[in-house]
């Protein structure tokens, strides 16, 4: 029975920096795999996340920008 629990909180990323955070993970992943499987797995995930980074930053240039 599992009774540890966790009072840390998770840190609040913006969808953007989320993104490039989980793509950062991905690339040490990747380089400190030690089978070529777990490597083109991790290669696999950073590429991923490569992509949905340009495609949050492609959507932020193109954002209206409102001034107050």
């Amino acid at each position: 029975m599992d009774t540890q629990t966790t009072t840390r909180r998770s840190r609040q990323y913006t969808p953007a920096a989320y993104a490039l955070h989980r793509q950062m993970t991905a690339v040490r992943r990747a380089m400190s795999a030690t089978t070529v499987e777990e490597s083109q797995r991790a290669a696999r995930w950073a590429q991923a996340w490569y992509q949905l980074v340009q495609r949050k930053l492609d959507q932020l240039q193109h954002a209206p920008r409102y001034l107050h």
